[in-house]
């Protein structure tokens, strides 16, 4: 009897509280004008706005200017995981600090044995047995230091094979500031693929690199070759370093290497255009012959110029893309398909 109860309170509350819903939902700007209807959905990734709609909702759109940017390689790549590299250091450190204490003791048991023999030879000062004790013990000094030493080699070996000259020595170098700054999280390391033709005075120029998933490009410097490489990768490998802010390990990026000299034709697509959905970047671009029309179209946020994201192919000067209410538009669509699968 009480759940019924609450049950038939609870359908009333719905019921004669859908009119406010509807209406809170209008004022957040969760929807554009009245419920989506299926004409407003053409197919996915295209919305059919009327007019009248686009005015209430303050949809704005802005033609995409013609731009220039420096010529360029378009290369990928991925946040690298440094606890392989980390233990390697921590293990150099700790072989170091081994060696160190060993090749002490080895002095000091070769000097025990010079002083043994000394004594013995003059005159028969100490016992055979004592200087003979004295020996194994200054020789069982030196092996020890001497299996130290060639594991400690073993490791630097082993660290140069696996990450290069450069990192490596960053990375055992106990005062690298370098590596200290990855270290700390405030810079990360990045393996990009860049094309084999690629002059190596450019690998060293200018790089910008943004996350797969959005934001904002920022600075790369050059680290140094990348020796070891993934399956099916297309091109060589290099160490670069960038503002740990805002990446992850494993996180793919991708980016711009300037190759100097020429320029690429494109547009600029203005910043506030923008939304992200599904790790990717996309802007709505307004169907030239039906103008009510408006389509999601996948861009490229690698290239930061002012204004904008400079792309290159894939949109055409004079274009309309919306600069107000993008976000809507995705809230839009998502909303419409959310609903449609609830009824199927």
């Amino acid at each position: 009897m009480l759940l019924a109860l609450v049950v038939v309170l609870t359908g009333t509350t719905l019921y004669f509280g859908r009119d406010e819903y509807q209406e809170l939902a209008r004022e957040r700007g969760e929807t554009i004008g009245t419920q989506t209807t299926v004409d407003e959905l053409v197919e996915p990734g295209r919305l059919r706005i009327p007019e009248a709609e686009r005015k209430a909702s303050g949809l704005e759109t802005a033609e995409l200017a013609s731009a220039e940017a420096s010529a360029s390689a378009e290369v990928f790549g991925v946040v690298v995981d440094l606890q392989p590299l980390v233990e390697a250091r921590a293990r150099y450190l700790a072989q170091s600090g081994e060696v160190r204490v060993l090749r002490a003791l080895a002095g000091n048991l070769e000097t025990e044995y010079r002083r043994t023999k000394g004594l013995y030879e003059d005159d028969r000062n100490v016992s055979e047995r004592a200087m003979r004790q004295a020996e194994t013990e200054w020789r069982g000094g030196r092996e020890r230091l001497s299996a130290a030493e060639a594991a400690l080699r073993l490791t630097v070996e082993s660290t140069r094979h696996q990450w290069g000259a450069v990192l490596a020595d960053a990375a055992l170098n106990p005062g690298s500031g370098m590596f200290q700054a990855l270290l700390d999280g405030r810079e990360v390391l990045l393996s990009m693929t860049i094309p084999h033709d690629t002059p190596s005075d450019t690998l060293r120029g200018r790089l910008k690199v943004v996350p797969a998933a959005g934001g904002r490009a920022v600075p790369a410097s050059y680290v140094g070759p990348a020796v070891a490489v993934g399956a099916n990768v297309s091109g060589a490998t290099y160490f670069y370093r960038a503002p740990g802010a805002a990446f992850r390990v494993g996180a793919r990026v991708g980016g711009f290497l300037e190759a100097g000299g020429g320029t690429d034709a494109g547009v600029v697509v203005p910043e506030r255009a923008v939304v992200w959905f599904a790790g990717r970047s996309w802007v709505y671009v307004r169907d030239e012959k039906e103008t009510d029309i408006f389509e999601r179209t996948p861009v490229s946020t690698a290239r930061l110029v002012p204004g904008g994201w400079h792309n290159a192919s894939g949109f055409e000067p004079g274009q309309e893309v919306v600069v107000t209410g993008a976000q809507l538009l995705l809230s839009e669509e998502l909303e419409y398909q959310i609903r449609n699968e609830n009824e199927d």
